[in-house]
């Protein structure tokens, strides 16, 4: 038993990323996509329970940001910042996912004004985060939530930036990402 333990304490380091939250450990899934791996196209609802592709081959370059809940204050931070500075920019969408309900992703855009970034809710099948390595695995309380991870993938359907950010309740590296897009629009 004591040699099971251990393999999977091994196993579960090799493949799952720890990231904290109020400072206390979190673990996602796995490391996620690579840089230079293709971005796997998945469907997620939007506010009005279309479907909506996210990934693969656009042609517009993607940032695809995964978030906890857009009830809560960093997460509301993050998307009002990519309403206000990426989505202004050329031949770019922005994706915010989360598992929220589309009725709180309305209320939620409605409330902060969020008119020019996609968001979006994996709710029913949260496989699509777990792919990215976006899924938070342990503690359990917060088993199944999203960490906050942040892709850019080109119009060739190719990841070119990635951000796992460290403190999930810290915001990513805006100036880091606008700089990742602005290398791609030019």
């Amino acid at each position: 038993m004591k040699k099971f333990l251990i393999l999977l304490l091994v196993t579960s380091a090799l493949w799952s990323t720890t990231v904290t939250f109020k400072g206390e450990e979190v673990t996602l899934n796995s490391k996620g996509l690579k840089i230079g791996d293709e971005a796997p196209s998945f469907q997620a609802v939007d506010k009005g329970f279309q479907e909506v592709t996210i990934g693969g081959k656009n042609n517009k370059v993607q940032v695809i940001a995964f978030v906890p809940s857009f009830d809560t204050g960093i997460c509301r931070l993050e998307t009002v910042a990519f309403n206000e500075k990426i989505s202004k920019m050329k031949n770019v969408i922005v994706t915010v996912v989360s598992k929220d309900l589309p009725f709180a992703i309305e209320r939620f855009c409605h409330d902060n004004s969020i008119t020019n970034v996609s968001t979006v809710s994996d709710y029913k099948d949260a496989n699509h985060a777990l792919r990215y390595g976006a899924t938070i695995s342990a503690p359990s309380y917060l088993e199944g939530f999203f960490g906050r991870v942040v892709y850019i993938v080109d119009t060739n359907g190719k990841i070119t930036y990635k951000e796992i950010v460290a403190k999930v309740d810290s915001e990513p590296n805006y100036e880091a990402i606008i700089k990742a897009v602005n290398s791609l629009t030019k």
